[in-house]
């Protein structure tokens, strides 16, 4: 269903690619896009079977089957940029990391699926609610790149685009893999009764505690990341990442709750959750171009927008799965505490959110220290809170509870009484 699914979606996709090319004022798009597109099509061919490995928490098998191709493609992807000199390096190593993933699929999993629309009858309920869901989603990631494209030209929508992909890396390489697993224990939960919903607030919480201090960090060392990673001429980027990695601090909420939903069958209030969520970016996006089209002002734009879904996720959070707002308080005030002492320390002393000019290396271990000074002091200031409240059940015990699943925390855990 999927590879039958991807087949109709890029064919029409194909046949506005030449629209797109027109649309951004850029020719190569046409040829790129069709790559892309093929490289779509080509991953529904995945063995679906690995689904396996989700329901059967053998997040080890997922970690290889994630972390190896992405390896391939980047072993690739650069000796070829370095040989080329093109974005064409790029392209060709999408294609060899999803031909990769294909086969690590096949051998990962014994299971041979075969072209047929078996069961298509039992899956369709469900599934149309998920599709309309990513339809959704596709406007809510894209409206913005596809209206400001026009008006800011390739350079200019460059920058707002790795911007924005710097900005949100706590999301991309925390919070997302880690709504992967909480799909499985939510799903697990539902069999053990409605007692366990509660979970998910606190499980919200403990990510928000996580993520915190590392948006503290990416935004105040923006300037030592772009010198860094990208070199002065695209210092233009770091106001953007600056502002846009707030992002990431409403961003457990919304990806805990829609994994509940899902996990929980509860697919058409996720998709109207989605919806309110892509419309509130879409009329932002308008807004900003018609009174202020700048990518500063699109930066606050997509900032304010992500924090107002952020609300109303939280909302649902409290309405649909059990959780009490007086459990997550403590934690809650604990993290906002936290995070203004830091960031009223990084203004005051003018450490944070300097326009660097330094040679990248130096740039990477200066901004690395102050990254790392971050993220102790918010820990410190976290443990004191905490220990002073008289060590209370919240996000820092989760933490605690996970982090003595590993060596030397199992020491500290059991020094601070916890079994």
């Amino acid at each position: 269903l999927e590879t039958f699914g991807r087949c109709y979606l890029e064919t029409f996709r194909r046949c506005l690619t030449p629209v797109a090319a027109w649309w951004f004022g850029e020719p190569r798009l046409v040829v790129v896009l069709l790559v892309l597109a093929g490289v779509t099509v080509l991953g529904g061919f995945e063995n679906v079977g690995i689904v396996e490995f989700r329901r059967a928490m053998r997040f080890d098998k997922q970690f290889l089957l994630l972390s190896v191709p992405r390896l391939v493609q980047v072993l690739v992807t650069i000796p070829l940029a370095f040989l080329l000199q093109s974005y064409w390096a790029l392209l060709l190593g999408i294609a060899l990391g999803k031909l990769v993933r294909i086969v690590a699929t096949y051998v990962a999993h014994p299971y041979r699926p075969g072209l047929r629309l078996a069961g298509w009858r039992e899956l369709a309920g469900f599934s149309f609610w998920t599709w309309a869901t990513s339809t959704v989603n596709v406007v809510w990631e894209r409206c913005d790149a596809v209206l400001l494209g026009p008006l800011l030209g390739p350079a200019g929508l460059g920058t707002y685009l790795l911007a924005g992909e710097l900005a949100i890396l706590p999301v991309t390489e925390l919070i997302s893999p880690a709504a992967d697993a909480l799909f499985t224990g939510f799903s697990a939960a539902q069999k053990q009764g409605p007692a366990n919903a509660d979970r998910a607030g606190g499980v919200a919480v403990g990510l928000l505690l996580l993520v915190v201090p590392l948006v503290i960090g990416i935004s105040a060392t923006s300037g030592y990341m772009i010198a860094a990673l990208l070199g002065p001429k695209w210092q233009q980027a770091q106001p953007l990442v600056a502002i846009m990695a707030w992002q990431c601090v409403f961003a457990p909420f919304s990806y805990v709750c829609t994994t509940f939903l899902v996990a929980h069958g509860m697919v058409r209030l996720n998709f109207a959750c989605n919806v309110s969520s892509a419309t509130m970016r879409l009329g932002a996006t308008v807004l900003v171009i018609a009174v202020f089209p700048t990518l500063h002002d699109m930066a606050i734009a997509m900032t304010s927008v992500v924090a107002a879904e952020g609300v109303v996720y939280f909302a649902v959070l409290l309405s649909v799965c059990g959780t009490k707002f007086p459990a997550m308080q403590g934690g809650l005030l604990r993290i906002a505490l936290a995070g203004a002492v830091v960031v009223a320390a990084l203004i005051g002393t003018g450490w944070g959110w300097q326009s660097v000019d330094m040679p990248p290396f130096a740039a990477l271990i200066e901004g690395m220290g102050l990254g790392m000074a971050v993220i102790g002091s918010f820990g410190v200031v976290i443990g004191l809170q905490w220990w002073m409240a008289g060590s209370p059940p919240g996000p820092e015990t989760l933490m605690l509870g996970l982090a003595g699943q590993f060596g030397v925390f199992r020491i500290l855990r059991r020094k601070l009484g916890f079994t």
